[in-house]
């Protein structure tokens, strides 16, 4: 059996005989990637962004699913229907539209600090404790 490789090249461990590697240009996948079977996920979010149309007052309106169906929450709500207004609550809930946004135990400290502080009133302010540790590159004094 007669070989058709050059005498330079070792076949080994990450080196195919050329014959087998791929040719320039070609993809190593040609049919890619198998799609993925649609979870309920991704079908509420498919459904909930279709656009529909809905009458307000008198005037037709293209709005996506989700937002229609806020709307006719809302709307039948204020009719006092009792499960609307759980659904509204319970939306809001979860939006974060019952937080006290005053309370620093719920909604964190401030991101920004209105006037300059020094290092130490801004550790003081923040409870930090800091903690020197020595280091071992540091030669010691004689």
């Amino acid at each position: 059996m007669r070989s058709t490789q050059s005498p330079t090249y070792n076949v080994g461990y990450g080196k195919p005989p050329k014959t087998t590697q791929f040719r320039k240009g070609q993809s190593g996948n040609p049919r890619g990637r198998k799609r993925s079977e649609e979870n309920l996920v991704m079908v509420f979010k498919r459904l909930a962004s279709r656009l529909v149309k809905v009458s307000i007052n008198g005037v037709t309106k293209t709005m996506p699913m989700a937002q229609a169906v806020i709307l006719q929450n809302m709307k039948a709500a204020l009719n006092q229907d009792q499960i609307a207004m759980g659904n509204i609550f319970r939306l809001m809930e979860a939006t974060g539209e019952f937080l006290d946004w005053t309370n620093p135990e719920l909604v964190g400290k401030p991101i920004f600090m209105p006037e300059k502080m020094s290092m130490e009133e801004m550790i003081a302010f923040e409870g930090i404790e800091v903690v020197h540790r020595p280091s071992s590159h540091r030669t010691s004094d004689p």
